[in-house]
This record gives C-alpha cells, structure tokens and sequence, in this order.
C-alpha cells in the first residue's frame, strides 16, 4: 500500500474550468481575437498557462494575452472553481488513514496556494505549483520536491492526475501514477499517453 499520495489539481481535484475559459476569453476580448469555447480551453489545458494562451491565440503573438489572463484570473480564480463532489470527503478519509498527500500542478505558484488553501486544509497543507525555482510538468521538479518534504521514497508514492503531463512527469520521477477519467482529458487520450490503471469516481479516491 502506497503512504503517499501527490495529486494534480485542475481536473484531478478542483473544476476549475469555467473559471479558466472566462479568464482565457476576457484576455482574446482585450487583444480583438475571438473568444473560444468551454471545449477548446478544456483541450488546451494541462501545460501552464504560457502554453494555454498560445493555443488559445492559435498563432497570433500570445504575449499580451498572457499578461491579460494571468491578471484577470488572479482576481477571478474563485468565482465558481469548486472541488469535484466528494473530493474533500475523500481527502478526509485519506488523512484519517495516515496517507501524506501533497498537491503538485502546472498552475501559477499563487494561484495554487489560494485555491489548495481554501479547500484543501487542513487535510492537505502543502501545495507546489510553477515558479522561478520549479519546472513545470512534465519536468520532474515539484514531484521531487514534494516527495523531499514528505520523506517519501518513491516506491512508497503514487500521482494522482487527469492529464498527459502527469503520467510523463510520474515516469520521469520513477513513482506510479493513476489517471482520473472526470477531469480534462478521456479515458481513451490518457490511455493514448500511457495511462494504465484508472479511477471513474471521486468516491474512489478515498480507497487509496
């Protein structure tokens, strides 16, 4: 049995997307390109927000748009984001059982420590995300650092996440990973990306 569980957050733990497509349309509206669908942002997520912009700029220079979007969505990354039903009740079963958790994620460092704050604590109280210092998935860094914090050893962790940067960023740390099937990406995408064992209910997290 693994101790230790490091999860992803947009689309692992947190729905964030509507929050996500409002910000990523505000910032199109203020450079004059058109606004994109819940669907496109949905498929445009998972590699931090330089990467998320670029495709929602479909070639256009990004630069502007980027900055638009990292301002907007600092003051409006609450508004409607909200944990998947019965998350944070299988987060509590998970600390009433001993497991060590950490959330790792692509997002801004800030915007994690918000958003994890607010819904996580007590349950989970470490949250790493995107900074100067730590490379964004698939790049092993957070992993790593999260597992350091913990005193884990990687054969005793598991990454929980919904996308293909953390099946490759799980490889790239040498520790295990299950793919979630309620978040960004299908069964048969993650299944594409290497994905192998999987979970279709929240309520299944609790059982880690």
């Amino acid at each position: 049995m693994k101790n230790t569980i490091l999860f992803d957050l947009d689309g692992t733990l947190l729905d964030t997307l509507t929050d996500l497509t409002a910000s990523v349309n505000y910032a199109l509206s203020r450079v004059g390109l058109p606004a994109r669908s819940r669907d496109e942002v949905r498929s445009f997520l998972g590699d931090g927000y330089k990467v998320l912009m670029e495709k929602a700029c479909g070639g256009a220079d990004s630069a502007d748009a980027l900055k638009y979007f990292t301002e907007y969505y600092a003051v409006h990354l609450e508004d409607n984001t909200a944990p998947y039903p019965g998350v944070t009740d299988a987060l509590a079963a998970l600390a009433a059982k001993g497991r060590k958790m950490a959330v790792v994620s692509n997002k801004g460092y800030d915007a994690v420590q918000v958003l994890c704050g607010r819904f996580f604590a007590p349950h989970v109280t470490l949250y790493y995300g995107v900074s100067d210092t730590l490379k964004k998935k698939p790049a092993p860094d957070m992993l790593l650092a999260a597992m350091r914090d913990l005193h884990s050893d990687a054969e005793d962790c598991v990454m929980v996440g919904d996308g293909e940067p953390d099946i490759a960023m799980a490889r790239a740390a040498g520790i295990d990973i299950i793919s979630v099937t309620w978040g960004f990406r299908t069964k048969e995408q993650l299944e594409k990306a290497g994905g192998t064992v999987f979970l279709d209910k929240t309520k299944m997290l609790a059982e880690l």
